[in-house]
């Protein structure tokens, strides 16, 4: 749970974060001058460089976005004062030199996001963390603006020149507090949120994992990611039971597939998912199955690396009711005469095609060693051989 909590930190991390330094510098500079701002931001600048760098490496080259605009913005700002006549005025030059570089970065957020995705991980999900990234710059982009035109109406029009120059700062800096405060708040909560989520591997046609997505992330993207799954075909006598298909919403459809069949979860081994599986389904512990092989199949919203496996016979159990009622046995000459129907899934027909090169339907047998016959028959009233 330790190594899921900080992919979870990793794929959501804090907006806060990138900015902390400008936001002391900003802070400092307004109450003592920049030569203090200096003295208090580096120091926590590379503080925070130290600690990102052993604690979240991966997200390392993510973190040095924040401390590259930090410097930047600082240098600028500290080489515009050595100027005879100051362009801007000493009191607002770092917040005009920060918005600049945030508006470059919105502009150019796109071609950004593309060299920042080539050097950072792919095992690392970037979408959250760039969308989260945008909309905190927006924020601080648009105080910083209203702040800056804020000060120049005063400057040219108020006699009591410094009395409204003090109030507008402090309710600028309250903001600034304010959104820090609400903003690390916001992201332990989504944190909270996204840990109680279902998030997938991705793998490529190897089936080696070079990525994770949520899975409603997933299925609502237009591209289709490949994600392992597990598929288990109970087979006796050449007959093999079909379970009604659901549909990402949960509803049964008219579709029949294999018996049981799950995705694989983050943190999750092969042989951890299907006894998952059927604990969940069938409320068996002591399951017993052999490997037949594995595939690839386009589906609707994903591609599916299936790992496909075979049971003969189970431990004693009693089936669920809803297990019941969409289950059903099937003989080969039943699944012959109905495959071109469009009523099995284009994962079984796959599986079909393997068992019957497999050899298993014909002689009904297994290496599994697992008792399946008997109790699947005696407790499956509402399932009928056909």
């Amino acid at each position: 749970m330790d190594k899921f909590r900080k992919h979870i930190k990793e794929s959501f991390f804090n907006p806060i974060f990138h900015f902390l330094p400008l936001l002391t510098f900003l802070v400092v500079d307004d109450f003592f001058g920049m030569i203090r701002a200096w003295e208090v931001s580096i120091p926590f600048a590379i503080i925070q460089l130290i600690y990102t760098y052993f604690v979240y490496n991966r997200i390392f080259t993510w973190h040095l976005i924040g401390t590259t605009i930090f410097v930047a913005a600082s240098m600028i700002a500290a080489f515009e004062t050595l100027l005879p006549f100051p362009v801007i005025s000493y009191e607002i030059i770092y917040e005009c030199v920060v918005l600049s570089f945030f508006a470059v970065f919105l502009i150019f957020r796109t071609q950004i996001q593309k060299i920042v995705q080539r050097l950072m991980s792919n095992l690392i999900p970037m979408t959250n963390n760039f969308e989260e990234l945008y909309r905190v710059i927006w924020i601080f982009a648009l105080v910083l603006f209203f702040y800056i035109i804020g000060y120049l109406i005063i400057q040219t029009s108020v006699v009591h020149l410094r009395a409204y120059q003090q109030f507008l700062q402090s309710v600028y800096l309250g903001i600034l507090f304010f959104l820090v405060a609400y903003e690390i708040l916001r992201v332990q909560m989504v944190r909270s949120k996204l840990i109680r989520e279902e998030w997938l591997p991705i793998v490529n046609n190897q089936g080696k994992i070079i990525g994770s997505i949520q899975h409603t992330i997933s299925l609502n993207d237009e591209k289709n990611y490949q994600h392992p799954v597990v598929r288990i075909l109970f087979v006796d006598k050449g007959m093999i039971l079909l379970n009604k298909k659901t549909d990402t919403n949960g509803k049964i459809t008219d579709m029949w597939d294999s018996t049981l069949a799950a995705h694989v979860v983050m943190e999750e081994t092969i042989e951890q998912c299907v006894a998952r599986t059927v604990k969940k389904k069938l409320d068996i512990d002591d399951f017993k199955y052999m490997f037949l092989s594995n595939y690839m199949v386009d589906c609707k919203n994903e591609i599916q690396y299936s790992f496909l496996f075979i049971s003969c016979m189970m431990s004693d159990f009693k089936l669920s009711d809803r297990f019941v009622q969409q289950a059903k046995w099937w003989t080969q000459s039943q699944i012959e005469e109905n495959l071109t129907t469009g009523i099995f899934t284009d994962s079984f027909k796959t599986e079909y095609d393997l068992l019957k090169r497999s050899g298993l339907l014909e002689t009904g047998k297994c290496e599994c060693n697992c008792r399946l016959k008997q109790v699947i028959y005696n407790q499956s009233n509402g399932t009928k051989k056909e």
